[in-house]
C-alpha cells in the first residue's frame, strides 16, 4: 500500500492588513521529502498521528510537502500558487499512489481565490479521480461543498483548545486504508449552517457536539462524523459554521446524521457565547478572586486567530497602574524589541510599544524601564504545539512600574509557563500574567494560574461580530440577524 502524505495550513485573517508571502511560510514550515517525516514523527500534529498509523499497516508512506504559515492576513496568491505547484508535483513525481493523505486547514483565504483548500482538492480529485483522498481539517474551518465533493472523508478536530490534533491524523489514516483495503465507496453529505460563532468558544457547546458526533459514530455504518465552528475573521461568502458526516456508501444515512448533527449545533447556538470582560472590571475581579497569577487573555488579539499581536489595552492599564508584579507576553513590536535588545540586559530604555499594526482604539504604550533579558526563538514546551513550534525572532523582556513586558519580533506559538521560565520569569510569583493565545491558556496555564479571565480589548479577532466588518458574507445569518429561522435541509 503506497500511500502520499502532504500538508498545507493557513488560517487568513482578512480583517488584518498587509499579506502573507511566501517567506512566511519558509519561516515557519515548508519542508519537503524525508523532512517532513523528521520534524512530524513522534509529535503531536496530525501530521504525526497519520505518520504513526500508516505505519502500523505497513504502508509506504511518501511524504511530499508541508507548509504552514502562523495565521496572519490573506495569503498572497504567488505564495499559494507556488505552493499547490510544488505539492501537486509531488503528488505526480510520487506515482503510482493508492491513497492520499492531506492535512489541511481549511481557513486559508487567497488573493482572489475565497475556498483554496477547495481549489486544491478539486484539482487533486481531476488529477487522480480514482485514488482515494483523506483530510484533515481544524476545528476552525470554513467547510465548502467543494472540499467535501472532492474527498473521500473529512476529518476535524473536535476539541478547543485543540489537543486532538494526533488523534485526528490517526483517525484520518485508518478511514483511508480502510477505504483503500475495502474497495468500498464511502458517502459523504454536507451541511453549512447560516450561524457566525465566536470562534474562541468555551467548553460546554463544544462538549455537547463531540458527544453527538460520538454517538453517531457508534453506528457500524458511519466512517467518521465533524462539526466544524468556522473562522468568523475572514470576510468571506463561505464562512461559518458545517458539519459532515461519512458513511460505508449510505447516502440516506449520511443525509440524515449530518441533518442530525447540524440541527444539534444550531440548537446550541446562543451558548457559545461567554462573558468577556473590561479590562478594569477583570483586575477587580482577578485582585478580588483567591490565589494568584490570575490570567487575563485578551481574545481579541489572539495571534493564534490572525490578530496583529500589538494590543497593548491591558498592559497600559497594569502599567499606569503600576499593577504587580505582572507580566504581558508575547506583544509583537519587531521595532520595540530590537531596540531592547540593542539595549541590552541592564540597560535603561524609554520604548514606544505596540499601536503600529492594529491602530483602532490601541495608541502606543509610551514605557520607562530597565531591560530585564534578551533571548532569540524561545519558544516553551507544551504538548498542544508539538510538531508546530515557531520561531518569533528577538525576544526582550523590559520591566517597568512592576510590568515585566516580554516583547517579540514576530508572532508564534508560546509555551504557556514554560516560555515564561526561559526568559527568567517565574509565573508564580506574578499577580497578572496577560496572554494572547485563544484559548490555548486554559491548557498551558492549568497547573500554574488561579483563575483565567477574558478581556475586552481591541484587535483584528472581535468577539461579537459587526455588521459593517462584512460585505460579502452571505445574509441572514445568525447573530447578524437574530430573528432569523433555520432547520437543516432535508
Amino acid at each position: 500500500m503506497r500511500v502520499a502524505i502532504g500538508a498545507l495550513m493557513h488560517e487568513s485573517n482578512t480583517f488584518a492588513p498587509g499579506l502573507t508571502t511566501l517567506d512566511d511560510f519558509r519561516r515557519t514550515q515548508l519542508l519537503t521529502g524525508v523532512a517532513i517525516v523528521e520534524a512530524h514523527a513522534g509529535t503531536g500534529s496530525e501530521v504525526g498521528g497519520a505518520l504513526e498509523a500508516l505505519r502500523r499497516h505497513g504502508a509506504e508512506v511518501v511524504p511530499t510537502l508541508s507548509a504552514w504559515a502562523m495565521p496572519s492576513p490573506l495569503v498572497e496568491r504567488s505564495a499559494y500558487e507556488e505552493i499547490r505547484g510544488r505539492l501537486l508535483r509531488r503528488l505526480a513525481a510520487a506515482a503510482p499512489l493508492d491513497g492520499i493523505l492531506l492535512c489541511l486547514h481549511g481557513a486559508m483565504t487567497v488573493e482572489g481565490i475565497e475556498d483554496p483548500e477547495g481549489d486544491l482538492l478539486q484539482r487533486v480529485r481531476a488529477r487522480w479521480p480514482e485514488t482515494p483522498v483523506a483530510v484533515t481539517l481544524d476545528h476552525h474551518a470554513n467547510v465548502t461543498e467543494t472540499m467535501a465533493a472532492a474527498s473521500d472523508v473529512l476529518v476535524g478536530y473536535r476539541t478547543h483548545p485543540h489537543v486532538d490534533q494526533l488523534e485526528v491524523g490517526r483517525r484520518a489514516a485508518e478511514h483511508l486504508v480502510e477505504r483503500i483495503e475495502s474497495g468500498e465507496e464511502f458517502a459523504t453529505a454536507f451541511v453549512k449552517l447560516p450561524l457566525i460563532t465566536p470562534a474562541e468558544n468555551r467548553g460546554e457547546p463544544i462538549d455537547r457536539l463531540r458527544a453527538e458526533a460520538e454517538e453517531i459514530d457508534t453506528d457500524p455504518a458511519v466512517v467518521s462524523s465533524s462539526f466544524y465552528v468556522g473562522y468568523p475573521w475572514a470576510d468571506v461568502s463561505i464562512q461559518g459554521a458545517a458539519v459532515s458526516v461519512t458513511t460505508r456508501n449510505d447516502p440516506a444515512l449520511a443525509r440524515a446524521c449530518a441533518r442530525r448533527l447540524a440541527a444539534r449545533m444550531w440548537s446550541l447556538r446562543d451558548e457559545f457565547r461567554f462573558p468577556i470582560h473590561p479590562v478594569e472590571e477583570a483586575v477587580r475581579m482577578g485582585r478580588d478572586a483567591p490565589g494568584r497569577p490570575v490570567v487575563l487573555n485578551e481574545l481579541a488579539d489572539c495571534t493564534l486567530g490572525g490578530a496583529s499581536g500589538d494590543v497593548v489595552s491591558t498592559a497600559r492599564y497594569l502599567y499606569e497602574h503600576a499593577i504587580g508584579p505582572s507580566a504581558a507576553v508575547g506583544v509583537v513590536d519587531a521595532v520595540a524589541a530590537t531596540e531592547a535588545t540593542a539595549a541590552g540586559p541592564g540597560a535603561p530604555v524609554r520604548l514606544s510599544i505596540g499601536g503600529r499594526v492594529c491602530t483602532e482604539d490601541n495608541p502606543p504604550l509610551e514605557v520607562e524601564g530597565t531591560v530585564r533579558s534578551v533571548h532569540r526563538d524561545v519558544h516553551g514546551r507544551t504538548s498542544i504545539h508539538s510538531g508546530y513550534e515557531t520561531p518569533v525572532g528577538a525576544i526582550a523582556v523590559v520591566e517597568g512600574r512592576g510590568l515585566s513586558m516580554v516583547l517579540i519580533e514576530r508572532a508564534g506559538k508560546l509555551g504557556g509557563p514554560t516560555f515564561l521560565e526561559e526568559v527568567g520569569l517565574d509565573p508564580r510569583a506574578l499577580e497578572f500574567i496577560v496572554v494572547k493565545e485563544g484559548l490555548n491558556p486554559l491548557v498551558t496555564y492549568r497547573d500554574v494560574a488561579a483563575s483565567i479571565l477574558m478581556v475586552d480589548s481591541p484587535g483584528f479577532d472581535r468577539q461579537i461580530p459587526r455588521p459593517r466588518d462584512y460585505s460579502r458574507l452571505r445574509r441572514p445569518v445568525y447573530p447578524l440577524d437574530p430573528e432569523m429561522s433555520w432547520t437543516p435541509p432535508g
